[in-house]
């Protein structure tokens, strides 16, 4: 078994544990128990809409998620990783995948890469991996990752047989188990992309905070690339305190994802309703882990709070999205008078008022407020600006 350093979600513990059983029987010499792991787990995956699959989390506060979007597991991982990446013409490629899973997006990377290509591939339980293995494979690329997977898990006694074709001479593929936070220090920048492919926010925020963004920032080349499925307003302010700038990322349905780098780029900047809840909004508070190590309902807890004491201190309330409303008319009055009542309440006038105006400037190409101040050609700069404006303004309501 891994070892387990904290209940990091993962697929439901009695799947892993039957498989665990299965391939500790191949260890012993049963050279059937990974076919019969095979025909177990069939009845336990998810097909996805592309023909892929999936699988479901363990249950957490009665709730449970799948892997991968049910839109389409191989389509994501190609949609929302491996295109955006924006490797395909690179003949030489680092990537760090962050909670691999089952696979998918170093898979659909080696799809599309031609050269020479090198991957670092972080998961937290052993189990998982041998889940992959026994996946159906989507695409010829998968039997590269499934290869060097297997080969990990021998070398740590996990299993015994050995199924996959070699690597091609091209192709480097580094497997690492554990907390993504201790295995990160010992890799060796810089890489052109991470993926950051955990469950949501809200299941795993030990890898969506400030400073383990700040760690995986510090692998980066300069003009490297995070991709991360997220939208979430405290995971793009964790990437905008970790020195990076944000951008939109690709969309699949309604849902779109986030894009970080170092460098400014011709991408698409954060919508203008999205940047103000990041920087103006209690949403938009990241999550904090100081010495990256805590369980994750304590992150949790220690952010809850946190929200509770900005609101109205540092922050406007998140309840009726009132930082969207400021210099906007608003049509429903009672809406309206919600969002004053927020306003109200945190020492500001109204919705258009000069320190609404200020607040939202920075957004404008032109000047709404007398201040004079330049522009900001990304979404980080008018994000850092509008939060520090509006700290101002509430030390001094």
């Amino acid at each position: 078994m891994s070892p387990k350093f904290y209940p990091a979600i993962t697929p439901p513990a009695q799947v892993l544990d039957q498989l665990a059983q299965f391939f500790q029987m191949e260890r012993q010499g049963d050279p059937t128990a990974r076919e019969r792991a095979q025909t177990y787990l069939r009845d336990h995956l998810v097909v996805t809409d592309d023909g892929s699959f999936t699988l479901s989390s363990q249950l957490v506060d009665g709730e449970s998620e799948h892997m991968h979007s049910t839109q389409g597991a191989v389509t994501e991982a190609r949609m929302k990783f491996a295109v955006p990446s924006g490797l395909q013409d690179e003949k030489e490629v680092r990537v760090l995948d962050l909670c691999s899973g089952l696979g998918y997006n170093a898979a659909a990377l080696l799809e599309q890469q031609e050269g020479r290509v090198e991957l670092d591939l972080v998961e937290y339980s052993q189990e998982t991996l041998a889940a992959a293995l026994l996946v159906p494979e989507s695409m010829p690329s998968h039997q590269m990752v499934k290869r060097a997977i297997e080969d990990h898990l021998r070398m740590g006694g996990y299993l015994r047989l050995r199924t996959q074709p070699p690597l091609p001479p091209e192709v480097v593929i580094r497997v690492h188990t554990g907390d993504a936070r201790r295995v990160i220090r010992d890799l060796k920048p810089p890489y052109q992309a991470v993926f950051l492919d955990p469950f949501s926010p809200s299941k795993s925020p030990e890898l969506y905070t400030t400073q383990f963004l700040k760690q995986v920032s510090n692998l980066l080349s300069p003009k490297g690339r995070i991709l991360t499925y997220t939208s979430a307003a405290p995971v793009r302010m964790a990437l905008v305190q970790a020195g990076l700038e944000v951008y939109e990322g690709p969309r699949m349905g309604r849902r779109g994802g986030t894009l970080a780098s170092p460098s400014l780029m011709d991408l698409p900047p954060l919508s203008r309703d999205d940047e103000r809840m990041v920087a103006l909004s209690d949403a938009g508070l990241p999550y904090q882990d100081p010495e990256l190590k805590d369980h994750p309902q304590d992150i949790l807890k220690r952010r809850s709070n946190q929200r509770g004491l900005a609101r109205n201190t540092t922050r406007l309330a998140s309840t009726v999205r009132t930082p969207v409303y400021l210099h906007r008319g608003v049509d429903d009055p009672k809406l309206k008078r919600r969002i004053e009542r927020q306003l109200k309440n945190a020492g500001l006038p109204g919705l258009d008022s000069e320190e609404a105006r200020s607040l939202v400037c920075p957004q404008y190409q032109d000047c709404i407020c007398h201040c004079g101040q330049g522009r900001y050609p990304g979404s980080r700069g008018r994000i850092v600006e509008m939060q520090r404006r509006l700290e101002e303004l509430l030390k001094e309501a």
